[in-house]
């Protein structure tokens, strides 16, 4: 059988495991002078001419027990042979395989190793060294029998033999030895083979690191533990598990591979079609925090107005980061407030950059089957050595999304008349809209992925200053810029009338939402030991930028002066966060170890909203206006009276302790100090614990927290006016500032901490090396919630202070923050995790992960002015409700395994989203969506050392969610609240999407390693 230079075969690889179980001492024996007495001598029979090395050895392995081990090139070598031998012994067999081919070979019991026969050179002008050398494990110095050792740039190889010994006749030069062998990292060895001298080495390999195995920085501020011995569920996902789900951007590889995390694009959503909601563990974007190597990483400038899930919540753009520059994401699913302060209530997520990279180009291109939304990505990189003291890596990284479109159409002229008043008799007349709906039945909708284009850079650098003290300086950085367009409504005659002043002979117009986002990170640290004390002091600035333009849009105030293209303002978030984190581990007598950290944080954050152009937000005063309408259609520009720029600050100290009492028995616990500039203080602390048990293999865990979320300065100073589909019709909602005068006459108070309570228990259990089982529950209360409320309307009072701030803000309904709710989420996490499983020729590795999690609302609690005002269905209303409880799956199931074999591997995952439930403020347009199941598969090869390249699919049934017209079977097809669907624009649910309308993805990617 062939053995390839850079992975063994399956009969390699069985016999290898043979080995390692052997209980008996295993005893040397010549390579080239072989006793036939010494083995148990079995009959061969063969007759082949014209053959290969490959093809005897395949027909000796299949009348006997042997097994062959040898380079790749040696086949090329020797050529054809003929042989004819009957009833011979194995060593009669090679004796003669030796004469007609020159071969050497060796027998270790049922193991046979052929090489080149040394040869003596003589007469010539090329002289050979020899480069000899031992494989053995780094830990257990056992030989590693049939390790790969290549020379890098030729077809020079060797096989290591039974005693791990290798040999190499190589003329003087330096040269880049690659060693690999199955279960064992690759390792890479310069050498220099001098004129006249043979050269020795030892080289020790060190095996794979199970990812059940693999330490996380996240969940302890004290000692780094693996996911299977941590007291508090962590999943560690490499960036190889990222790349393999076929996605671009972080956020849906994580969605991919994540049962407990969910984020779905959203079309038609204003700034936030640009973002991806994500949430945690049942629970909404602000209530998880995001690290990048351990440091706080800023929030977007974005605040999710729109109604879809996550109103009103703020979280961090996870389409900042490049994952190119990732080596790996660390999610603590566990409250962790008392440890990293305000937003770890569902947990965090640390991203973990890259030190040192080989220089790589990976290009991939996907595309739907329906042939748009093209996707096209490139990424770069390289990592240097920093004078054998330091390293560095730098990434970037550029995507390139072309828009879907999934609209509906019109359900009947009928129902379209009815919608917006269209009548034989009005300017624009039923035979108007009968022609127009002709020609184009979706009303000029688009409903989909936006265009988008992403260009990142990253870099992760350090350099160690003094050795004995492990004094370091590092810095890390991202740079992220964002650009695009996403359809909004389409307006036409009928709505917006008048447009045609801008847009002759257009019979609509589609205004598109085209923000420039801006994102980046900039981290400055230095750490040392000193007394066996670990300092880590930092300081890290991060900045969220959204200029917000309209491109194709109309102001009709302006008439036939009006711009098409606006400016409407920015939103701006930032912070600088300065960090001193401090440790040390003792040994106090009688308990196994004591871990001690403490440290403060200082953080001032900044929130800025900007105005835009006049024509953005201005009444034109046209008389040639065919209408009342103000500023550009489908999000008016910020004002200057809504533009502000507000700080806060706040100090932060935490302590905490873990206590290993023996190896089996942990306790650990901490708390942590805050006090904000604006809202005041607040104390969390958190306990955990953990026992093995079962010769260590099963790990019983549990955890106890409270925590808190501050209100974010967005929430607090945010202002806007959209435009949005409400029971009332398309309307211009106004998003009023809470610290506006005018809410404290309604009643409303200012925005206060939300406050959590967590408590979680669970266990781990070590089945084999190779495969681990980890299961969780746990449950979240949320009290004080803050929530963007429903739409406050007119009551056509002129005395009411409900329409006097209406007709200040220049509204016709309003909307704001207040803490109104409390919430319990409860869920429970299964993770399955095999790796290194021998199957046949290959191996398998993967998991199978769920998370089932339901979050209730326990109580809806209102200011006193707008309980006696009737008000509480228009600030918090069944739908609201429903947002928070039915509208995310309440079941996801993750499955991926991936089978190796030698340079191709195949992946196949399953994920199955839990239906989802739209409740009306109607119930007669109650709707459920079933659940789904997606499965993704792909195809790699390595076509060499450098290159490898992958065919794949995403959804191959091509499932989409539930239509309208499904969930409303029983109701004629669509739900009788016809701005639920606008009139069949929507053909899939826009609220409630589970997992996006792209459909079925075809993906090609090219991977180059140099």
């Amino acid at each position: 059988m062939k053995l390839f230079d850079k992975l063994i075969g399956w009969r390699q690889l069985r016999n290898v495991l043979l080995i390692m179980n052997l209980t008996g001492i295993l005893l040397f024996l010549s390579l080239f002078s072989v006793s036939a007495g010494a083995f148990s001598q079995e009959r061969i029979s063969i007759q082949k001419t014209n053959t290969t090395i490959d093809e005897l050895v395949d027909a000796i392995e299949k009348q006997t027990d042997y097994q062959f081990f040898y380079n790749s090139s040696l086949s090329n070598q020797v050529g054809s042979i003929d042989i004819d031998i009957k009833d011979a012994t194995i060593t009669a067999f090679l004796k003669e395989l030796s004469l007609r081919t020159h071969l050497e070979y060796g027998i270790k019991d049922q193991i046979v190793i052929l090489k080149e026969a040394k040869k003596t050179i003589q007469n010539t002008v090329t002289i050979r060294q020899t480069l000899s050398g031992t494989i053995r494990d780094s830990k257990t110095g056992e030989a590693l029998i049939g390790a790969s050792v290549a020379v890098k740039g030729t077809s020079k190889g060797a096989v290591v033999d039974v005693n791990g010994n290798f040999d190499l006749e190589l003329e003087p030069g330096k040269y880049t030895l690659v060693i690999s062998y199955i279960g064992y990292k690759t390792k890479k060895i310069s050498i220099e083979v001098l004129p006249g001298q043979n050269k020795e080495i030892d080289i020790t390999l060190d095996k794979e690191v199970s990812s059940m195995d693999l330490v996380t920085v996240v969940g302890s501020r004290t000692t780094p533990r693996t996911t299977m011995e941590s007291p508090v569920p962590i999943d560690n996902i490499s960036a190889t598990e990222l790349s393999t789900s076929g996605q671009n951007v972080l956020d849906q590889q994580l969605m991919f591979k994540v049962p407990s995390y969910n984020a779905t694009q959203q079309p038609i959503s204003d700034a936030a079609a640009h973002f991806s909601p994500a949430g945690l563990r049942g629970l909404l974007p602000s209530r998880t925090l995001v690290l990048v190597n351990g440091k706080r990483k800023n929030s977007s400038a974005l605040v999710y107005s729109y109604v879809t899930p996550g109103r009103g919540e703020v979280g961090v753009d996870m389409k900042a980061i490049p994952t190119a520059a990732i080596d790996r994401v660390e999610i603590l699913r566990d409250g962790a407030a008392a440890q990293y302060g305000s937003d770890a209530v569902a947990g965090v997520i640390n991203l973990v950059l890259k030190k040192k990279s080989d220089p790589f180009i990976n290009m991939g291109y996907n595309v739907t089957s329906e042939g748009d939304g093209q996707q096209y990505n490139f990424d770069t990189g390289f990592g240097v050595d920093i004078l054998d003291k330091g390293y560095a890596n730098f990434t970037f990284s550029y995507i390139d999304q072309q828009r879907t479109q999934r609209a509906g159409e019109i359900t009947s002229l009928e129902d379209e008349a009815n919608y917006w008043g269209v009548t034989e008799t009005s300017d624009y007349s039923l035979s108007d809209l009968d022609g127009f709906l002709t020609r184009n039945p979706s009303a000029g909708f688009q409903v989909g992925l936006p265009d988008m284009t992403i260009t990142s850079f990253a870099y992760n650098t350090g350099y160690t200053l003094r050795e004995e003290s492990n004094t370091e300086i590092y810095s890390f950085g991202t740079l992220t810029n964002r650009t695009g367009s996403a359809p909004q409504f389409a307006r036409v005659p009928y709505w917006v009338p008048g447009f045609q002043a801008i847009y002759p002979n257009q019979e609509f117009f589609l205004a598109e939402m085209a923000p420039q986002i801006l994102d980046n990170t900039f981290s400055l640290g230095f750490r040392s030991d000193f007394n066996d004390w670990n300092f880590d002091l930092s300081s890290t600035l991060g900045k969220n930028r959204i200029d917000y333009y309209i491109i194709n849009s109309f102001n009709q105030s302006f008439a036939g002066t009006s711009p098409s293209n606006f400016y409407n303002g920015a939103h701006e978030f930032s912070h600088i966060v300065n960090n001193l984190d401090v440790s040390r581990a003792f040994k106090p007598a009688g308990i196994k170890a004591l871990t001690l950290a403490f440290g403060a944080e200082h953080r001032t954050e900044n929130f800025k909203i900007e105005a835009g152009e006049f024509a953005s937000y201005g009444d034109g005063g046209s008389p040639d206006a065919q209408g009342d309408r103000t500023g550009s259609e489908s999000f008016p520009g910020f004002k200057p009276e809504n533009a502000s720029n507000n700080y806060r600050s706040n100090l932060g100290f935490y302590t905490e302790l873990t206590t290993d009492i023996t190896d089996a028995f942990l306790i650990g616990g901490a708390t942590r100090f805050e006090n904000y500039s604006d809202f005041g203080q607040n104390i969390s602390w958190k306990l955990n614990s953990r026992v093995k048990l079962y010769e260590d293999k099963i790990n019983v865990r549990a955890s106890v927290s409270n925590g808190f979320r501050a209100p974010s300065l967005h929430q607090i100073y945010y202002t806007a006016v959209t435009t949005t589909l409400t029971e009332n019709g398309v309307v211009q909602n106004g998003i009023l500032e809470n610290e506006n005068p005018a809410l404290r006459a309604l009643g409303i108070p200012r925005l206060q901490a939300e406050t959590s309570f967590n408590v979680g228990a669970g266990l781990t259990y070590r089945i084999t090396d190779n495969i681990g089982l980890t299961a969780d529950v746990y449950q979240i209360t949320v009290e004080d919630r803050i929530v963007l409320s429903g739409q406050v309307t007119a009551t056509g009072d002129p005395a009411s202070p409900i329409d006097q701030v209406l007709s200040d803000v220049g509204v016709g309904s309003a909307g704001f923050f207040l803490n109104a709710i409390d919430t319990k989420t409860q869920g429970l996490d299964i993770v399955l995790t095999f790796d290194d499983i021998t199957a046949g020729k290959g191996y398998f590795e993967g998991s199978i992960s769920a998370n089932f999690n339901e979050t209730t609302v326990e109580s809806i609690n209102l200011p006193n002015f707008i309980v006696e005002n009737d008000l509480e269905n228009n600030i918090f209303s069944r739908e609201d409700v429903s947002r928070m409880e039915t509208w995310r799956p309440q079941e996801k199931v993750v499955g991926t395994v991936t089978y190796n074999l030698d340079k191709f591997s195949t992946s196949l995952s399953s994920l199955y989203y839990g239906a989802v439930t739209y409740l009306s403020n109607n119930e007669v347009d109650d709707a459920t969506y079933s659940g789904k199941t997606i499965v993704n598969l792909s195809v790699s090869y390595e076509m060499n050392d450098n290159v490898q390249f992958t065919l794949g699919v995403n959804n191959i049934a091509n499932v989409y969610p539930d239509t309208f017209s499904e969930a409303y079977s029983d109701r004629e097809g669509h739900p009788i609240d016809r701005n639920l669907d606008f009139v069949g624009r929507f053909k899939y649910p826009w609220q409630t999407t589970q997992f996006g309308i792209d459909g079925r993805r075809y993906f090609a990617d090219i991977n180059f390693r140099f």
